[in-house]
């Protein structure tokens, strides 16, 4: 009879374990439940991560680290690896990061990645868990689709039949819409094409600019530039491509600090699909008040995100708690996110999990700086 209680007891533990890992935690008056945060710490992407963080962990702070009757924890990981200022993010690190999470039977949800490399590395992860996760910054349009105009899943969401993963800012074709239209409305008839990019983003500048009556043209004279590259991949390119050109150089904000820190750049234009934070609405000053106040630094261009990632999480959390909570439950109230009042703005997130938030910032370079010049938005 020990024996045979002794194997119930055994196996109600494990099955209860399983039941954690896929999402059927059980609430009761002393749950907690754990949301992870993978952002870089370290290196040329480490301020951002770091006001992503700071971001989030804010936001849990303001909501007294309870959401639908659960306490719920935060862990804080570095998905970078290597020296210092030298460190990048490492898709072992990622990969481990993701995997910690995963493995956690209090797990709800995973905010991260940085960069979209990472995400590529992570999302598969959290995917086969039936974990929710939600990217601050990640903009690649595989992420949630394999090219601009598909509702196709991606290759592993087929595989799995689930959607698990959404993101804050507009992806790369959103992006690269909004920049063609800006070109436009600039008047710069003869761009060219810089770094002769084959990513979402320019092709939906591409598109956009020809939808527009304007041509990426390929011989001089130029009225400016168009830079395709990504930071983390390029980051002189837009410097050592465009020696003795004194136009316009238009790209993403791979043109923008920390990466082109120092560099000669004489003229050019950058977009950032996250707001610079004095665009932001009315609540966006009043988080930048209060991210000031909390931090004693001014906040960066991702600390509203990362802020918004974590509140959309307990938002989902809230709205997926009763009885019981389950992983799945979290991700479908995540999913059926419709008209939220944010600090970013009023958004929804669609059916392949990205946010309707359409506004981006134009950056014109002035007196050796880079400065929010223009609210873009996409078409």
């Amino acid at each position: 009879m020990r024996r045979a209680l002794a194997a119930t007891v055994l196996a109600a533990a494990l099955a209860g374990l399983g039941s954690g890992c896929s999402g059927g935690t059980q609430i009761g008056t002393a749950s907690v439940v754990t949301v992870y945060v993978s952002m870089p710490e370290r290196g040329p992407s480490g301020t951002d991560g770091r006001d992503v963080a700071d971001g989030a962990r804010l936001a849990l702070e303001q909501a007294n680290s309870k959401a639908g009757g659960l306490a719920v924890h935060a862990v804080y990981l570095d998905d970078t690896r290597g020296n210092a200022a030298h460190a990048m993010w490492s898709s072992a690190q990622v990969g481990e990061n993701a995997r910690q999470a995963t493995e956690d039977s209090t797990a709800i949800a995973y905010v991260g990645d940085f960069e979209s490399g990472a995400t590529r590395t992570s999302e598969p992860i959290t995917n086969e868990a039936n974990l929710l996760q939600v990217s601050p910054a990640s903009g690649a349009v595989e992420l949630t689709r394999p090219f601009a105009g598909s509702t196709e899943l991606p290759q592993f969401e087929q595989e799995s039949g689930k959607r698990t993963f959404g993101r804050m800012i507009p992806d790369d074709d959103a992006q690269g819409r909004a920049v063609a239209d800006w070109v436009r409305k600039l008047g710069l008839h003869r761009v060219g094409d810089l770094v002769k990019g084959r990513s979402a983003f320019a092709k939906a500048v591409k598109g956009g600019y020809s939808d527009a009556g304007g041509k990426l043209v390929r011989k001089a004279p130029f009225d400016a530039l168009f830079y395709a590259g990504t930071a983390a991949a390029e980051p002189s390119a837009p410097i050592t491509g465009s020696a003795g050109f004194r136009g316009n150089i238009i790209g993403t904000d791979a043109l923008l600090p920390p990466w082109n820190a120092g560099a000669p750049v004489t003229a050019g234009l950058a977009a950032s699909a996250a707001l610079d934070p004095s665009q932001l609405p009315p609540a966006g000053q009043r988080f930048a008040r209060d991210f000031r106040s909390r931090f004693a630094r001014e906040p960066g261009r991702y600390a509203a995100y990362g802020y918004e990632a974590m509140a959309v999480v307990l938002d989902s959390i809230d709205r997926a708690a009763g009885d019981t909570i389950s992983r799945q439950g979290v991700i479908d109230a995540f999913f059926n996110t419709v008209d939220r009042r944010s600090i970013l703005g009023t958004y929804s997130i669609d059916a392949v999990g990205n946010t309707t938030l359409d506004k981006l910032t134009g950056f014109r370079l002035r007196g050796g700086k880079f400065v929010p010049s223009a609210i873009l938005k996409s078409r």
